[in-house]
Protein backbone atom coordinates (compact mmCIF):
# COMPACT_ATOMS: atom_id res chain seq x y z
CA UNK A 1 0.00 0.00 0.00
CA UNK A 2 1.05 3.40 -1.19
CA UNK A 3 1.93 5.13 2.54
CA UNK A 4 0.36 8.28 1.52
CA UNK A 5 -2.64 6.00 2.31
CA UNK A 6 -1.33 4.52 4.90
CA UNK A 7 -0.57 7.49 6.94
CA UNK A 8 -3.84 9.16 6.34
CA UNK A 9 -5.63 6.20 7.37
CA UNK A 10 -4.09 6.16 10.53
CA UNK A 11 -4.14 9.97 11.30
CA UNK A 12 -8.05 9.97 10.43
CA UNK A 13 -8.29 7.11 12.60
CA UNK A 14 -7.22 9.44 15.35
CA UNK A 15 -9.13 12.43 14.05
CA UNK A 16 -12.40 9.89 14.74
CA UNK A 17 -11.01 9.82 18.32
CA UNK A 18 -10.20 13.32 18.95
CA UNK A 19 -13.77 13.86 17.23
CA UNK A 20 -15.50 12.03 20.15
CA UNK A 21 -13.34 13.11 22.86
CA UNK A 22 -13.69 16.97 22.05
CA UNK A 23 -17.58 16.58 21.31
CA UNK A 24 -17.92 16.02 25.48
CA UNK A 25 -16.87 20.07 26.38
CA UNK A 26 -18.66 21.25 22.75
CA UNK A 27 -22.60 20.24 24.41
CA UNK A 28 -22.54 23.02 27.47
CA UNK A 29 -22.14 26.62 26.26
CA UNK A 30 -19.75 27.65 28.84
CA UNK A 31 -16.56 28.91 29.44
CA UNK A 32 -15.04 25.26 28.05
CA UNK A 33 -17.02 25.21 25.24
CA UNK A 34 -14.70 27.08 22.43
CA UNK A 35 -12.34 24.05 23.01
CA UNK A 36 -14.86 22.29 22.17
CA UNK A 37 -15.76 23.49 18.95
CA UNK A 38 -12.34 24.34 17.92
CA UNK A 39 -11.48 21.31 17.99
CA UNK A 40 -13.94 19.66 16.83
CA UNK A 41 -14.48 21.43 13.99
CA UNK A 42 -10.69 20.84 13.43
CA UNK A 43 -11.05 17.34 12.73
CA UNK A 44 -14.96 16.88 11.36
CA UNK A 45 -13.32 16.04 7.72
CA UNK A 46 -12.13 12.86 9.68
CA UNK A 47 -14.90 10.18 8.51
CA UNK A 48 -14.96 12.23 4.86
CA UNK A 49 -11.25 10.93 4.93
CA UNK A 50 -11.90 7.80 4.83
CA UNK A 51 -14.59 7.79 2.29
CA UNK A 52 -12.56 9.25 0.15
CA UNK A 53 -9.51 6.68 0.98
CA UNK A 54 -12.22 4.20 -0.14
CA UNK A 55 -12.82 5.77 -3.27
CA UNK A 56 -9.24 6.61 -3.90
CA UNK A 57 -8.42 2.46 -3.31
CA UNK A 58 -11.50 0.68 -4.58
CA UNK A 59 -13.01 3.22 -7.37
CA UNK A 60 -10.21 2.49 -10.13
CA UNK A 61 -10.02 -0.83 -10.17
CA UNK A 62 -11.47 -3.45 -12.22
CA UNK A 63 -12.31 -6.76 -10.94
CA UNK A 64 -15.01 -9.58 -10.86
CA UNK A 65 -18.23 -8.52 -9.01
CA UNK A 66 -18.34 -11.64 -6.87
CA UNK A 67 -14.71 -10.98 -5.64
CA UNK A 68 -15.20 -7.03 -4.64
CA UNK A 69 -18.05 -8.14 -2.67
CA UNK A 70 -16.95 -11.09 -1.20
CA UNK A 71 -14.14 -9.04 -0.11
CA UNK A 72 -15.72 -5.81 1.39
CA UNK A 73 -18.43 -7.70 3.05
CA UNK A 74 -16.06 -10.18 4.94
CA UNK A 75 -14.07 -7.09 6.23
CA UNK A 76 -17.63 -5.03 7.44
CA UNK A 77 -19.98 -7.70 8.12
CA UNK A 78 -17.98 -9.55 10.94
CA UNK A 79 -17.20 -6.64 12.59
CA UNK A 80 -20.32 -4.92 12.62
CA UNK A 81 -22.25 -8.24 14.38
CA UNK A 82 -18.96 -8.19 17.02
CA UNK A 83 -19.66 -4.72 17.78
CA UNK A 84 -22.92 -4.75 18.08
CA UNK A 85 -23.00 -7.71 19.86
CA UNK A 86 -20.19 -6.23 22.70
CA UNK A 87 -22.15 -3.80 23.08
CA UNK A 88 -25.45 -4.96 23.77
CA UNK A 89 -23.86 -7.44 26.02
CA UNK A 90 -22.41 -4.40 28.03
CA UNK A 91 -25.69 -2.90 27.95
CA UNK A 92 -27.30 -6.37 28.88
CA UNK A 93 -24.80 -6.33 31.69
CA UNK A 94 -25.63 -3.16 33.25
CA UNK A 95 -29.35 -4.39 33.43
CA UNK A 96 -30.54 -2.62 30.44
CA UNK A 97 -33.03 -3.54 28.18
CA UNK A 98 -32.07 -4.67 24.65
CA UNK A 99 -35.08 -5.86 23.32
CA UNK A 100 -33.93 -8.96 20.83
CA UNK A 101 -30.99 -8.70 19.83
CA UNK A 102 -30.82 -9.89 15.94
CA UNK A 103 -33.79 -7.29 15.37
CA UNK A 104 -31.78 -4.68 17.26
CA UNK A 105 -28.80 -5.31 15.08
CA UNK A 106 -31.12 -5.10 11.92
CA UNK A 107 -32.82 -2.03 12.36
CA UNK A 108 -30.09 -0.02 12.88
CA UNK A 109 -27.04 0.93 15.23
CA UNK A 110 -26.90 -0.54 18.73
CA UNK A 111 -23.95 2.21 19.51
CA UNK A 112 -24.09 5.47 17.93
CA UNK A 113 -20.46 5.37 16.20
CA UNK A 114 -21.31 2.26 14.86
CA UNK A 115 -23.58 3.98 11.92
CA UNK A 116 -20.32 3.94 9.73
CA UNK A 117 -20.64 0.34 8.90
CA UNK A 118 -24.39 0.42 7.97
CA UNK A 119 -23.38 3.30 5.97
CA UNK A 120 -20.19 1.74 4.20
CA UNK A 121 -22.63 -1.40 3.23
CA UNK A 122 -24.90 0.74 0.77
CA UNK A 123 -21.78 2.68 -0.22
CA UNK A 124 -20.31 -0.79 -1.64
CA UNK A 125 -23.19 -2.01 -2.80
CA UNK A 126 -23.18 1.39 -5.07
CA UNK A 127 -19.10 1.19 -5.64
CA UNK A 128 -19.45 -1.30 -9.00
CA UNK A 129 -21.83 1.24 -10.86
CA UNK A 130 -19.37 4.01 -9.78
CA UNK A 131 -16.49 1.98 -11.50
CA UNK A 132 -18.20 1.67 -14.42
CA UNK A 133 -18.49 5.68 -14.57
CA UNK A 134 -15.67 6.32 -13.48
CA UNK A 135 -13.32 4.25 -15.69
CA UNK A 136 -15.42 5.16 -18.85
CA UNK A 137 -15.83 9.06 -18.32
CA UNK A 138 -14.00 11.98 -18.94
CA UNK A 139 -11.90 14.20 -16.14
CA UNK A 140 -14.54 16.62 -17.12
CA UNK A 141 -17.55 15.12 -16.86
CA UNK A 142 -16.37 13.35 -13.06
CA UNK A 143 -15.67 17.11 -12.41
CA UNK A 144 -19.09 17.87 -13.29
CA UNK A 145 -20.68 15.05 -11.42
CA UNK A 146 -19.06 16.47 -8.30
CA UNK A 147 -19.42 19.93 -8.74
CA UNK A 148 -22.88 18.98 -8.55
CA UNK A 149 -23.16 17.27 -5.57
CA UNK A 150 -21.71 19.93 -3.92
CA UNK A 151 -24.22 22.33 -5.50
CA UNK A 152 -27.04 19.60 -4.44
CA UNK A 153 -25.52 19.27 -0.32
CA UNK A 154 -25.07 22.87 -0.27
CA UNK A 155 -28.87 23.38 -1.36
CA UNK A 156 -29.91 21.45 1.44
CA UNK A 157 -27.40 22.56 3.93
CA UNK A 158 -29.24 26.52 3.41
CA UNK A 159 -32.71 24.94 3.58
CA UNK A 160 -31.58 23.77 7.47
CA UNK A 161 -29.54 27.27 7.80
CA UNK A 162 -33.15 29.14 6.79
CA UNK A 163 -35.26 27.03 9.04
CA UNK A 164 -33.07 26.98 11.84
CA UNK A 165 -32.48 30.91 11.80
CA UNK A 166 -36.36 31.39 10.63
CA UNK A 167 -35.54 33.27 7.94
CA UNK A 168 -38.12 33.99 4.93
CA UNK A 169 -37.86 31.68 2.10
CA UNK A 170 -36.92 28.67 3.24
CA UNK A 171 -40.09 27.09 1.70
CA UNK A 172 -39.71 28.27 -1.84
CA UNK A 173 -35.97 26.41 -1.70
CA UNK A 174 -37.07 23.81 0.44
CA UNK A 175 -39.55 23.32 -2.77
CA UNK A 176 -37.36 23.40 -5.36
CA UNK A 177 -35.24 21.03 -4.26
CA UNK A 178 -37.98 18.69 -3.39
CA UNK A 179 -39.91 18.78 -6.59
CA UNK A 180 -36.43 17.79 -8.49
CA UNK A 181 -35.07 14.26 -7.96
CA UNK A 182 -31.22 14.98 -6.30
CA UNK A 183 -31.15 11.67 -4.79
CA UNK A 184 -28.14 10.49 -7.01
CA UNK A 185 -26.83 13.94 -5.87
CA UNK A 186 -27.00 13.46 -2.15
CA UNK A 187 -25.62 12.18 0.74
CA UNK A 188 -22.02 10.90 1.28
CA UNK A 189 -21.75 9.25 -1.94
CA UNK A 190 -19.75 11.89 -3.45
CA UNK A 191 -17.26 11.15 -0.95
CA UNK A 192 -16.34 7.91 -2.87
CA UNK A 193 -15.82 9.91 -6.09
CA UNK A 194 -14.08 13.08 -4.64
CA UNK A 195 -11.54 10.72 -3.60
CA UNK A 196 -10.88 8.71 -6.87
CA UNK A 197 -10.89 11.98 -8.58
CA UNK A 198 -8.09 13.84 -6.16
CA UNK A 199 -6.07 10.70 -6.05
CA UNK A 200 -5.52 11.02 -9.81
CA UNK A 201 -4.92 14.70 -9.86
CA UNK A 202 -1.71 16.60 -9.31
CA UNK A 203 -2.40 19.54 -7.04
CA UNK A 204 0.45 22.04 -4.57
CA UNK A 205 -0.12 20.29 -1.00
CA UNK A 206 0.31 23.62 0.60
CA UNK A 207 -3.05 24.58 -1.44
CA UNK A 208 -4.78 21.73 -0.07
CA UNK A 209 -3.35 22.43 3.56
CA UNK A 210 -4.48 26.41 3.35
CA UNK A 211 -8.00 24.69 2.37
CA UNK A 212 -8.03 22.84 5.14
CA UNK A 213 -7.20 25.39 7.58
CA UNK A 214 -9.76 27.92 5.97
CA UNK A 215 -12.42 25.59 5.67
CA UNK A 216 -12.48 24.16 9.51
CA UNK A 217 -11.86 27.97 10.46
CA UNK A 218 -15.58 28.57 8.53
CA UNK A 219 -16.83 25.86 10.50
CA UNK A 220 -15.75 27.00 14.01
CA UNK A 221 -17.15 30.49 13.08
CA UNK A 222 -20.53 29.40 11.40
CA UNK A 223 -20.84 27.23 14.67
CA UNK A 224 -20.50 30.01 16.99
CA UNK A 225 -22.53 32.29 14.91
CA UNK A 226 -25.76 29.44 14.78
CA UNK A 227 -25.57 28.60 18.68
CA UNK A 228 -24.36 32.28 19.44
CA UNK A 229 -28.00 33.25 18.18
CA UNK A 230 -29.94 29.81 19.10
CA UNK A 231 -28.68 29.86 22.59
CA UNK A 232 -27.50 25.94 22.62
CA UNK A 233 -24.91 24.47 21.03
CA UNK A 234 -26.17 23.39 17.44
CA UNK A 235 -24.30 20.92 15.04
CA UNK A 236 -25.53 21.83 11.25
CA UNK A 237 -21.91 23.07 10.18
CA UNK A 238 -20.33 19.77 11.30
CA UNK A 239 -22.77 17.56 8.99
CA UNK A 240 -20.64 15.34 6.77
CA UNK A 241 -22.76 16.75 4.05
CA UNK A 242 -21.64 20.69 5.00
CA UNK A 243 -19.22 21.95 2.27
CA UNK A 244 -16.74 23.33 4.64
CA UNK A 245 -16.90 19.72 5.59
CA UNK A 246 -16.31 18.57 2.29
CA UNK A 247 -13.61 21.95 1.38
CA UNK A 248 -11.86 20.62 4.55
CA UNK A 249 -11.84 17.04 3.45
CA UNK A 250 -10.70 17.69 0.05
CA UNK A 251 -7.63 19.99 1.55
CA UNK A 252 -6.25 17.23 4.04
CA UNK A 253 -6.48 14.54 1.40
CA UNK A 254 -5.19 16.57 -1.16
CA UNK A 255 -2.23 17.44 1.67
CA UNK A 256 -1.28 13.75 2.14
CA UNK A 257 -1.81 13.06 -1.40
CA UNK A 258 0.95 15.44 -2.66
CA UNK A 259 3.61 13.33 -0.07
CA UNK A 260 6.31 11.51 -1.63
CA UNK A 261 4.85 7.93 -2.25
CA UNK A 262 6.39 4.53 -1.36
CA UNK A 263 5.92 1.79 1.14
CA UNK A 264 4.70 2.94 4.43
CA UNK A 265 6.69 2.10 7.79
CA UNK A 266 5.99 -1.24 9.92
CA UNK A 267 4.88 0.78 12.39
CA UNK A 268 2.02 2.51 10.12
CA UNK A 269 0.93 -1.14 8.85
CA UNK A 270 0.10 -2.26 12.27
CA UNK A 271 -1.97 0.69 13.17
CA UNK A 272 -3.58 0.99 10.11
CA UNK A 273 -4.45 -2.76 10.13
CA UNK A 274 -6.06 -1.89 13.81
CA UNK A 275 -8.17 1.27 12.79
CA UNK A 276 -11.46 -0.42 12.21
CA UNK A 277 -10.78 -2.32 15.28
CA UNK A 278 -10.26 1.08 16.96
CA UNK A 279 -12.87 2.85 15.63
CA UNK A 280 -15.41 -0.24 17.23
CA UNK A 281 -13.41 -0.31 20.45
CA UNK A 282 -12.52 3.48 21.22
CA UNK A 283 -16.33 4.48 22.58
CA UNK A 284 -15.97 2.18 25.48
CA UNK A 285 -12.60 3.18 26.24
CA UNK A 286 -13.61 6.93 26.43
CA UNK A 287 -16.43 5.95 28.80
CA UNK A 288 -16.52 3.81 30.81
CA UNK A 289 -13.04 2.51 31.22
CA UNK A 290 -11.45 6.32 31.76
CA UNK A 291 -14.15 8.71 32.45
CA UNK A 292 -15.81 6.60 35.28
CA UNK A 293 -11.97 6.28 36.82
CA UNK A 294 -11.92 9.96 37.02
CA UNK A 295 -9.70 10.42 33.63
CA UNK A 296 -11.64 12.68 30.94
CA UNK A 297 -11.53 15.70 29.80
CA UNK A 298 -13.36 17.28 32.78
CA UNK A 299 -10.21 17.08 34.48
CA UNK A 300 -8.54 19.78 33.93
CA UNK A 301 -8.35 22.66 31.02
CA UNK A 302 -9.70 21.27 28.11
CA UNK A 303 -7.50 22.84 25.71
CA UNK A 304 -4.78 20.40 27.29
CA UNK A 305 -6.82 17.67 28.33
CA UNK A 306 -8.81 16.94 24.87
CA UNK A 307 -5.58 16.09 23.13
CA UNK A 308 -4.13 14.28 26.42
CA UNK A 309 -7.28 12.41 26.38
CA UNK A 310 -7.35 11.27 22.83
CA UNK A 311 -4.05 9.82 22.77
CA UNK A 312 -4.49 7.87 25.65
CA UNK A 313 -7.67 6.50 24.51
CA UNK A 314 -6.14 5.86 20.65
CA UNK A 315 -3.12 4.27 22.67
CA UNK A 316 -5.30 1.81 24.83
CA UNK A 317 -7.27 0.75 21.88
CA UNK A 318 -4.42 0.63 19.40
CA UNK A 319 -3.03 -1.83 22.55
CA UNK A 320 -6.00 -3.55 23.43
CA UNK A 321 -6.76 -4.55 19.10
CA UNK A 322 -3.01 -5.36 18.65
CA UNK A 323 -3.36 -7.65 21.28
CA UNK A 324 -6.60 -9.20 19.87
CA UNK A 325 -5.28 -9.62 16.66
CA UNK A 326 -2.58 -12.12 17.48
CA UNK A 327 -5.32 -14.41 17.80
CA UNK A 328 -6.19 -15.41 13.95
CA UNK A 329 -9.98 -16.30 14.55
CA UNK A 330 -10.31 -13.01 15.76
CA UNK A 331 -8.92 -10.64 13.33
CA UNK A 332 -11.33 -11.10 11.32
CA UNK A 333 -13.81 -10.36 13.88
CA UNK A 334 -12.03 -6.86 15.01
Amino acid sequence: MDKRIANLRVFACFMVVFLHVAAQPFFTMDRNWWAGNFYDSLVRSCVPIFLMISGATLVPRDEPLGQFFRKRFVRIIPPLLFWSLFYLSWAAWKGEQTGNWVLAILSGPVKFHLWFFYELIGLYLFIPVLRKFFGSSTRGEQLWYILLWVAVITAFLTVELLGSLDIAGKEYLENFVGNINFSFFNGLVGYLLLGAFVSKSKVDGRIGLAVFAGASACTMAGTWLISNHLGKPDELFYSYTSPLVVAAGWGLFTFFMDREQGPPSKLVTVIGECTLGIYGLHIFIIDPVLSRNGFSVTIGNPWLTVPLVSFVVFLISFAIVYLLRLVKPLRHLI
